[in-house]
């Protein structure tokens, strides 16, 4: 993790003060710890980490000589002052640091060749480089029962903890979900959770890596590998929009753990990350991973070699007839643009669209000033519009919080109650009325406003986009856009539209479908692709995991996963960065950007490039959204995009009737409640159901008490779920959460997520 904050030695307002011997500068207010690693002097710390917030000296790790004040000070804790002298590497710093090492290890257990932090660790480490060579305790060490679950994904091992307290500061004052203390005083002091409860929340892993000791390890990763025998790779979590770095550790073949980087992208995650994005890897080999192609032939399906499959679906897609091609929302960069590539040369006439909200009316608000997730932080207002961030976008609720904890005013607006309507004023719309409580809207001046605003909310309701962007635009804000698919945002940085391959299909203009990472049957307006793929003759899937279509589909070519490609996602609010594979996955898949390749050059129609960074070369040549993007220098860190969406003059749109009778149906979608939560074992402790959510008063009307289970019905279809009354859901709509595997919810929406009313009954 991060121990050292980023200093910015070309910043206005340098001070000048001597380190062991040398002139130097750094930022006035700067704590010495950062300072001194700034200009290459590390000090040891323990409890010190930038991000929790002020410092606490808990550990005293950091002991320098600063002359002319009494004793030794902690680094961590005392700002650069002008003319300042500091000695770090003193006698008499030494012999502190010494102490405070040799008072550390009077407990801790120097068992590293079995303990599963051993060779990550940084006691041991700075043991070896700042401790003293010897001890003047002989007293046997204290044994505690070990490991102590804290959670199903937490073990802890108390004898280990030097109570440094980031843990709990993380969960007292970045998560905000106060869960963990330090129980009892002095010797006695153990780290536990508030109730004597497990420590669920979205964001524990955290502390995993914040721990400097290895007293908080991971369950799943616990034993699985040892520091020598693994391989780190950065990468880019494909679980939610939000494009936060990850770490991908790889043995024998198989992602073993994701962690948040040494060196985290401030921009983005700032090193947090929520806890689907560390724990869902386990799913990525679950049983229903597609492991070996397989042709249907009259009926039969018979497995088939990588090779013999793309010459079966080269034939398929190639003897005639209209072609459509669907891309999924986790198809890359170079995946989306080689389908299109490949309607252009290859199969001429195809239609390539992408699979998604069509977002037809979110011009105008897309082509307002952009921010970073990052931006946030600094903002003295920030708006949240619609959506449920803390669920769908995880880590956007740990930067608000940090926003309002440094002073901003933080409204929400929008039909769901959600976690951040505590943290400031929350105003209730009404569902499909989002645009009159904007033009009501009532704000602070702000001289750094930013806008945070949810893409189905505003896609449902274009009247309220055209309200938001005319706010925005006279209040000078920026704003970023609350995605809900992995690459939405690339996809349609390729000029991707969303519905023109169903429309077709519904008219029988479709003989045969290729879909890459697509799966329209088991999304929204699944009864509607149904119908309408009925009516295509053959299909290709290109896909990592099975499900209705695959086990549908003519030919099935098994892809790799986001952990096994190269490739470029661009990130919900626009950030290019790129994916690299830390294993090949099954024998007989390949990443869906070489399947195209090959499926390219069996059709005849070879492209002029062999590799994933060629690819993202010519689509960034070809497409103006990605111009000015170089492969290499996206680095580890990324780029923002120069334009995702075009410019639309004012962003007045009508409004949009919802479709059907009934009550207005609010979805959202949970953390734990997708199809990457259910695949993933390590999750199946904090994974969550489908729900209908009513006001108790709407419940009362409807005849559903507390439990029932109601059967909804829409024009696009049906389905049942269990109820809960819960009186912080408005009267006037029905609330239920998409994506989770075979609940159906999606079956009510229409295949762009437009807005629709249910009628609700209930189940005899």
């Amino acid at each position: 993790m991060a121990d050292y904050a980023p200093v910015d030695l070309t910043a206005e307002g340098q001070v000048e003060f001597e380190l062991n011997g040398r002139k130097v500068t750094a930022p006035a207010g700067t704590m010495l710890v950062d300072a001194a690693f700034a200009h290459g002097v590390e000090v040891p710390i323990f409890c010190y980490e930038p991000r929790l917030g002020p410092p606490v000296g808990a550990c005293r790790m950091c002991l320098v000589e600063v002359e002319g004040m009494r004793g030794l000070q902690t680094a961590c804790s005392t700002p650069v002052q002008p003319d300042m002298v500091v000695r770090t590497t003193s006698e008499l710093a030494k012999d502190g640091q010494d102490g405070v090492l040799e008072f550390l290890l009077e407990n801790h257990p120097l068992d590293c060749p079995v303990c599963d932090k051993g060779g990550e660790c940084p006691l041991q480490d700075r043991t070896f480089r700042f401790g003293p060579g010897k001890t003047r305790f002989v007293e046997p060490k204290r044994h505690f029962p070990k490991p102590l679950d804290l959670s199903s994904l937490i073990a802890i091992d108390r004898e280990r903890c030097i109570q440094c307290w980031r843990c709990v500061r993380f969960s007292q004052d970045v998560a905000e979900d106060k869960l963990l203390v330090m129980e009892d005083r002095g010797a006695g002091s153990v780290v536990a959770t508030l109730t004597g409860d497990q420590y669920v929340g979205r964001f524990t892993g955290n502390v995993i890596d914040l721990c400097p000791v290895g007293a908080l390890t991971s369950i799943p990763y616990r034993f699985r590998a040892r520091p020598w025998d693994i391989r780190n790779t950065p990468s880019v979590c494909g679980h939610c929009p939000c494009g936060c770095n990850v770490e991908l550790t790889e043995r024998e073949g198989a992602v073993q753990r994701v962690t948040g980087r040494p060196d985290p992208n401030y921009a983005v995650e700032e090193g947090w990350l929520s806890d689907l994005c560390r724990f869902a890897y386990a799913g990525n080999d679950g049983p229903d991973r597609l492991r070996a192609p397989a042709i249907r032939d009259e009926g039969r399906v018979k497995e088939a070699q990588l090779d013999e499959a793309v010459d079966a679906a080269a034939l398929v897609l190639g003897r005639g007839g209209k072609v459509g091609i669907l891309v999924g929302p986790r198809a890359t960069v170079e995946e989306g643009f080689l389908a299109q590539e490949l309607a252009r040369a290859a199969l001429p006439g195809a239609l390539v669209q992408r699979l998604g909200i069509p977002g037809a009316g979110l011009e105008a608000i897309r082509s307002q000033p952009a921010a970073q997730l990052g931006d946030i932080d600094g903002a003295d207002l920030v708006v949240v519009v619609g959506g449920d961030p803390g669920e769908q976008q995880g880590i956007v609720e740990l930067r608000v919080r940090k926003a309002r904890r440094r002073g901003a005013t933080v409204v929400t607006v929008g039909p769901r109650p959600h976690g951040l309507e505590g943290l400031g004023t929350a105003v209730r719309s009404e569902p499909g009325r989002l645009a009159a409580a904007l033009e009501a809207l009532e704000l602070p001046a702000a001289e750094r406003m930013i806008v945070l605003w949810d893409e189905a909310d505003l896609a449902a309701e274009p009247d309220a986009a055209g309200a938001l962007a005319r706010l925005a635009g006279e209040r000078g804000a920026r704003q970023i856009e609350l995605g809900l698919d992995v690459n939405g945002a690339g996809l349609r940085a390729l000029g991707m539209g969303a519905t023109e391959v169903l429309d077709a299909a519904r008219r029988g203009e479709i003989d045969t479908l290729l879909t890459i990472h697509a799966d329209p049957l088991d999304g929204p307006g699944g009864p509607e692709w149904g119908w309408a793929l009925g009516r295509v003759r053959a299909r290709v899937a290109i896909a990592s995991f099975a499900s209705t279509l695959t086990e549908s589909s003519t030919v099935t070519i098994p892809a790799s996963t986001h952990y096994e490609t190269e490739g470029v996602y661009v990130s919900m609010n626009g950030r290019a960065q790129r994916l690299r594979p830390v294993t090949a996955g099954p024998e007989a898949s390949a990443p869906g950007w070489e399947i195209l390749i090959a499926l390219m050059h069996r059709l005849g129609a070879p492209p002029p490039y062999r590799t994933a960074a060629a690819t993202f070369a010519a689509a960034a040549a070809a497409r103006p959204a990605l111009a000015g993007l170089d492969y290499d220098a996206l680095g580890v860190l990324g780029a923002p995009v120069a334009g995702v969406a075009p410019v639309s003059p004012n962003g007045v749109n009508g409004p949009r009737e919802p479709a059907g009778t009934g009550l207005p149906l609010v979805t959202t979608t949970r953390m734990f409640g997708g199809a990457d939560a259910y695949r993933a074992e390590a999750l199946a402790w904090v994974r969550t159901g489908a729900e209908l959510v009513l006001n108790p008063a709407e419940g009362a009307r409807l005849g559903l008490a507390d439990g029932a289970r109601a059967r909804l019905r829409s024009p696009f279809g049906e389905c049942a779920l269990p109820v809960r009354l819960d009186p912080a859901h408005p009267a006037g709509a029905a609330f239920a959460t998409t994506g989770v595997p075979e609940a159906g919810v999606e079956r009510l929406l229409p295949a762009d997520r437009g807005p629709v009313r249910v009628e609700i009954e209930v189940v005899g």
